[in-house]
């Protein structure tokens, strides 16, 4: 029979009565053997007692350690698509959120900008005299100069936005006239209409 050697030191081993295990007797090293009395595996003091009492168990075990392993990932994938959920779920929530303030404000601008165009001509209604019908013809004038709304003139049944046409009527006017407005989708003035009193 080949002589059995110390993968550690060499040294020759000495094979145990029971012909499981062989002992260096130089370095002390403890080697488990096969049924041909070949070297198997070298024994550490650290695992000895894992090797021969509970590898059975530890076998046992590794077969059901998928399961706890399964479940933290599918866990894990679960938190991680809430999260995301969540995150895209906030982002989203706040960008309508952005964008209804926007809206709010934009309308809130258009209602003010609305309310300062239609401000100019706001006492120009109900009956006026010639005198008071004459400011209100320069302020359609002016307004159409600086704005881009444009305010159309209704004057003895006739409609103009022209500067020359609006001074003329000016220039004629005698006596007292009931003014009255018309307004566009927007809520702008777009129209004054001058009816004379006869």
């Amino acid at each position: 029979m080949e002589k059995l050697r110390c993968t550690s030191c060499g040294a020759e081993l000495q094979i145990e009565d029971n012909k499981e295990y062989a002992v260096c007797n130089h370095c002390g090293s403890k080697y488990k053997l096969n049924e041909d009395l070949n070297i198997n595996i070298k024994l550490d003091d650290n695992v000895k007692e894992v090797l021969n009492t509970s590898f059975g168990t530890v076998k046992h075990m590794s077969k059901f350690m998928f399961v706890p392993i399964i479940m933290f990932v599918v866990i894990a994938g679960l938190i991680i698509y809430f999260a995301i959920t969540s995150m895209n779920n906030t982002r989203k929530t706040n960008e309508d959120n952005q964008k209804k303030s926007e809206e709010k404000y934009n309308q809130q601008e258009e209602i003010l900008k609305r309310d300062m165009f239609n401000s100019q001509f706001m006492n120009d209604n109900g009956t006026k005299s010639a005198f008071f019908l004459k400011s209100t013809l320069d302020e359609i004038v002016q307004s159409n100069k600086t704005n881009d709304k444009k305010v159309t003139l209704v004057y003895d049944g006739k409609e103009t936005t022209d500067e020359k046409e609006i001074i003329n009527i000016k220039q004629s006017l005698d006596g007292n006239y009931e003014v009255s407005f018309n307004y566009d989708e927007a809520g702008y003035i777009n129209k004054i209409v001058v009816e004379i009193i006869k």
